[in-house]
C-alpha cells in the first residue's frame, strides 16, 4: 500500500525526535536544493545532508522536544512524482508545553511507494 504525504511527514517527525543525522537524512534525496533568505544551496552529496543535520539537531536538543507534530497546510500535485506541501511544526517538551513552531515548503518526489525530500523552502517563521 502506498505511503500517503501525511504517513511521510509522521515518519519525518519520528527520524527528527531522534535527533540522528544519518536517519533523518534517509528521507532527503540528492541532489537537493534548499531555499532561504540566505541563498540557494544546492546539495550533492548524502554525506552533505548528514552534515547539515548533525548541526540541525542541536536546536531540537536543546529544546528538549520530544514530540513533533506536522500538520499539512497545504499539498498540490504537480506531476505524477512531484509534490508540494507546506507543513506546520508544532514542537513539545517532555510536559506537553509547545516550545517552538516552524513552517516549511518541501518539494517532494515519489519513488515507487516512497518519498523523499527533494527541495526544501526555509519560511519565515
Amino acid at each position: 500500500m502506498e505511503n500517503s504525504i501525511k504517513d511521510f511527514f509522521d515518519e519525518y517527525a519520528t527520524a527528527l525526535l531522534s535527533l540522528s543525522a544519518e536517519k533523518i537524512s534517509e528521507y532527503y534525496q540528492v541532489p537537493l536544493a534548499v531555499y532561504s533568505d540566505q541563498g540557494i544551496q544546492t546539495v550533492t552529496e548524502a554525506s552533505d545532508v548528514v552534515a547539515f543535520w548533525k548541526e540541525g539537531v542541536k536546536p531540537y536538543a536543546a529544546q528538549h522536544i520530544e514530540k513533533a507534530k506536522p500538520t499539512l497546510v497545504s499539498e498540490e500535485q504537480l506531476s505524477d512524482k512531484i509534490f508540494m506541501s507546506k507543513v506546520l511544526w508544532n514542537n513539545y517538551d517532555s510536559t506537553g508545553k509547545e516550545v517552538s513552531d516552524e513552517t516549511n515548503l518541501y518539494i517532494l518526489s515519489r519513488h515507487g511507494e516512497e518519498f523523499k525530500i527533494s527541495g526544501l523552502v526555509l519560511m519565515k517563521n
